[in-house]
């Protein structure tokens, strides 16, 4: 019994109530824990009466005073290996990792900035402003914990109506700078890509993004919309920026729930001249290049060879949303994930119903964009995961 009482109070605790749902994770977390230091496997559903009360008792004692407890929050190194990232996991425990754990609430939700890093792109991310396969400058990572206040478990992934889906939120760093405009500084701009998972009923979210560090000097700031349609004109209308201080602050009359992080990123690593190749880079002011690789040319390959169904007959699911036509920042169409867009098409004969949008791969596994265009003038997009041949 001391055990079980011991590793609850080496959980680290937030400043917040603990609703019952957290507390059977924490409990069920602290077993894990003792099972895999002893070797011997412990359930609640063996447990005595007198052994809940005491465990309760505890939990209680430790939820006292507005405390309660967030140690059930995978690490950001082990968000990276649920995501078979091996090499994201290790920069995750580099010298450059900064371990965050900052929690904010907005709506229905209770989201924690669990750390950050910096270092080469180890995801496979493939971006068209690259002269190569690689980027020519390193990437930022962010993990964040994202749970229901109420301590409902989020929805899995595969889950038919999911509570969060990449059309109704979105994460995009920010430069509180007044040469940093938030138009031309966010997600979008900056080679963004977001993978989510769902592990004991948190949702975990990993954004990486072009590295941030050389803007070190900018007040670099984190974004996170919910609870509304996800897009650019959300990320302007949720946040305001002052022109002459460049600070950024969240727009209260903005419908949807809007949460602003600082990124606690060491200023000594602000670099003016690399932080100008990434702005040539971005907005296409670097001098222009011919230069097609090997690299590229399997890359092509590759993706000219994928069909849906081969995707489908071979690969796992990971997301599915479907979207109507709505206008916006690049004009009419569908808008869907981070920045994803098709531009809307009155008649539809002459291209595929089904067909490959995009492909992703770090040499292991394959992350494929699906787009199938409906009857009702909807597209429904899948990711599929599949392994590289």
């Amino acid at each position: 019994m001391k055990r079980v009482y011991d590793e609850i109070a080496s959980v680290q605790l937030p400043e917040k109530k603990l609703y019952a749902a957290q507390q059977k994770r924490i409990l069920n977390r602290a077993l894990m824990q003792i099972e895999q230091e002893t070797g011997q496997k412990s359930s609640p559903k063996s447990w005595r009466i007198v052994w809940r009360v005491g465990l309760a008792a505890a939990l209680c004692c430790l939820c006292a005073g507005g405390v309660a407890a967030a140690g059930y929050f995978l690490q950001p190194q082990q968000v990276a290996q649920r995501m078979e990232r091996q090499e994201l996991a290790a920069l995750f425990t580099g010298e450059d990792a900064v371990s965050i754990n900052e929690t904010k609430q907005a709506g229905n939700y209770t989201v924690s900035l669990l750390g950050l890093t910096s270092g080469e792109n180890v995801t496979g991310y493939w971006s068209s402003d690259w002269a190569g396969a690689t980027p020519e400058a390193d990437r930022s990572y962010a993990v964040l914990a994202l749970t229901h206040t109420d301590g409902t478990p989020m929805r899995p992934l595969e889950d038919a109506e999911p509570d969060i889906t990449l059309s109704n939120s979105m994460v995009s760093p920010l430069l509180a700078a007044p040469d940093c405009p938030m138009m031309d500084y966010n997600v979008y701009t900056m080679n963004g890509a977001r993978t989510d998972i769902v592990e004991d009923g948190i949702r975990y979210i990993l954004l990486e993004t072009d590295t941030l560090e050389p803007f070190a000097d900018k007040n670099p700031q984190l974004a996170v919309i919910l609870e509304c349609q996800a897009d650019i004109g959300t990320l302007l209308n949720g946040y305001t920026q002052d022109p002459e201080e460049g600070t950024i602050a969240v727009n209260e009359n903005a419908e949807g729930s809007f949460l602003l992080f600082d990124l606690p990123i060491d200023e000594s690593k602000a670099d003016p001249v690399q932080a100008q190749a990434l702005k040539d880079q971005w907005f296409g002011t670097a001098p222009e290049t011919e230069t097609v690789t090997d690299e590229m040319e399997e890359a092509l390959d590759a993706f000219s060879a994928l069909s849906p169904e081969k995707v489908r007959a071979t690969g796992t699911l990971q997301n599915r949303e479907t979207v109507q036509v709505s206008s916006g920042t690049y004009g009419t169409g569908w808008y869907f994930g981070e920045g994803g867009f098709v531009m809307y098409q009155q008649d539809w004969s002459g291209r595929p119903e089904d067909y490959v949008a995009a492909c992703a791969d770090d040499g292991r596994i394959s992350l494929v964009s699906l787009v199938t265009h409906h009857a009702d003038d909807t597209l429904t997009i899948e990711t599929w995961s599949v392994p590289v041949q």
